[in-house]
């Protein structure tokens, strides 16, 4: 990597709106010279403002998305060889995909050391200003390390603008690195506001700073550490809390509420919108999605009834009990979609939100509804037409699960599924909640502390709470779940199997956890795709050999080319 400084404030900048929707709609009609960027209030928050732009367009947005979600134990891509090949073990270190995601993290942390940099004693600018704009420039510099440091463990550390010369820089250990992510958001949190007015909302608080460095601590296994940061969210002065509707966290009408501690800022404006819709939505969405990720169908064994009950999948309809041809697919086809709506009633809120299953409508293309059959070809015609999924539907039929979670309804998203209004939330108190129960759980085991984390989170799914007299292991095993029910592809789930040290563990080991599974439809036939994760190499990503190729200095992970 070439680590020419680029300052994204000049390179981002987009035209004023007319109606300003977040501080990252309000920008000048003209850039502002390198030489006056530090000069003014004004044009040092532009500076940071661009940082929230690089994260949000760049480094977290694609192949993050396209790639993460998919790698963890509650999605796959079926059809997507890019994804496919990681999941499958089949990947490279000369992946497109890799490269990308580890040099696009870098690029919010050089433009971070810019502002850190050009804001250092500067007295043109409001000392109080300053010192927030530094403390957000901590807090992304931070985020991307804790990403590429979970991604690829041993990276380069930038912490200060380079000079264009400074290409062969050697990786710093994980000591070094999570020593400068600890600082990062210690700091941050030291300068950031509890919150801010309206015009400002989304930009990274003291709170988020807080949260991200428990979960640093949650991820090196310093649970009294994490246990003690996490807390603080728990009282004053913040004032997160759980909203009454699961949804309303991943619905763009309704988020940046109580539940937010920091979302990725998205609008339906050209080149500002989320490509979510794009990679994950199904075809039948209002501007018509690619479907690349489905929900896994152990989904449909983790969630339970409201009463706690398991559903009895050992009842699904077989395929062999009917007649050969369509006419005897469709008949199966009637009985498996019925099984599915009785089967799954009265469940945990969470899981109609998340997903859309047999028999389930969606709100979608034209402002009408679509509903998930078997076989899909029988139904196009439908009065309740069948939902399309993937590509592959009418010349590879599969029945997949087609994700419900972050989805625009009807006709909202007006450009296309690039410019999805929907924010991402990289942290929610729900996940605030279940990190501080497992650090508690942890440190001190299964004290009442993590009983009211959890049943805090179960009272909104409206489930009952959780056994009395859990022993640690089964209280670590409860929370676990809870994570995989509340945080579906929320891109989390792949990092704690990984943190874990379970991902490797084959499906009798570990039936929900594990990535060395057959990959099953919704009529758990298997669709000639098998997971592969291999303890010895996979719990990192390769460093890019691109990367390796500029840069002799750079050594390769184990057991990677």
């Amino acid at each position: 990597m070439n680590f020419k400084i680029y300052i994204i404030a000049f390179l981002l900048i987009l035209p004023a709106m007319a109606c300003n929707k977040n501080f990252l709609d309000r920008a000048p009609y003209d850039g502002v010279g390198s030489s006056r960027i530090f000069e003014n209030d004004a044009n040092a928050t532009l500076a940071v403002n661009g940082i929230y732009q690089s994260a949000a367009q760049t480094a977290f947005k694609d192949p993050f998305l396209n790639i993460t979600t998919n790698l963890g134990p509650d999605s796959y891509s079926y059809g997507r060889a890019g994804a496919n090949a990681i999941s499958t073990g089949m990947s490279t270190s000369r992946a497109a995909g890799i490269l990308n995601l580890y040099t696009n993290f870098y690029q919010p942390i050089m433009y971070a050391n810019d502002v850190i940099a050009g804001l250092n004693n500067n007295e043109k600018v409001t000392e109080a200003l300053r010192n927030r704009l530094t403390g957000e420039a901590k807090f992304f510099r931070g985020l991307c390390y804790f990403y590429l440091w979970n991604y690829f463990g041993e990276v380069v550390i930038l912490d200060k603008p380079m000079p264009v010369d400074a290409t062969y820089l050697p990786r710093s250990s994980v000591a070094d690195v999570t020593a400068l992510i600890i600082s990062d958001f210690k700091d941050a949190a030291e300068k950031l506001p509890v919150s801010y007015a309206s015009a400002d909302l989304g930009r990274a608080t003291s709170g988020a700073a807080i949260a991200m460095l428990g979960k640093t601590y949650l991820y090196l296994r310093r649970w009294p550490e994490a246990e003690a940061e996490f807390a603080k969210l728990l009282q004053e002065p913040y004032t997160y809390d759980l909203t009454d509707n699961f949804g309303d966290s991943f619905y763009w009408k309704t988020q940046n509420n109580k539940e937010s501690v920091f979302e990725l800022q998205y609008t339906n404006e050209a080149g500002m919108g989320s490509s979510f819709e794009k990679w994950y939505g199904n075809r039948s969405l209002g501007q018509g999605g690619e479907d690349y990720a489905e929900a896994a169908t152990t989904a449909l064994s983790v969630f339970t009834h409201r009463d706690g009950s398991a559903v009895n999948l050992s009842t699904i309809p077989k395929r062999n009990g009917y007649p050969a041809g369509n006419t005897g697919e469709v008949s199966y086809g009637k009985d498996l979609v019925k099984w599915y709506d009785t089967s799954f009633v009265n469940m945990d809120t969470r899981l109609h939100q998340s997903v859309i299953l047999p028999g389930s409508t969606f709100y979608g293309n034209n402002n009408a509804y679509y509903k998930v059959y078997w076989p899909y070809s029988s139904y196009i015609n439908a009065d309740t037409p069948a939902l399309r999924t993937t590509w592959y539907t009418q010349k590879q039929p599969a029945g997949v699960i087609p994700i419900r979670k972050f989805m625009t309804l009807g006709e909202e998203n007006i450009l296309n599924p690039s410019t999805c209004p929907t924010n991402f939330p990289l942290v929610r108190f729900a996940d605030v909640l279940l990190m501080y129960a497992e650090a508690v759980n942890e440190a001190r085991g299964p004290v009442p502390e993590v009983y009211d984390a959890v049943n805090r989170i179960r009272e909104r799914a409206k489930i009952v709470d959780l056994a009395a007299g859990l022993g640690k292991d089964q209280m670590q095993r409860a929370i676990r779940l809870e994570r995989y029910k509340e945080l579906m592809f929320e891109t989390h789930l792949y990092f704690d199997v990984k943190r874990w040290h379970i991902a490797h563990l084959t499906p009798a080991q570990d039936p929900v956890f594990s990535l060395n599974n057959d990959v099953l439809d919704f009529r758990f036939v298997s669709l000639s795709l098998k997971k592969v994760f291999r303890e010895d190499r996979d719990y990192l990503f390769p460093i890019p050999g691109n990367e390796r190729d500029l840069n002799p200095l750079l050594t390769q992970n184990p057991n990677w080319d």
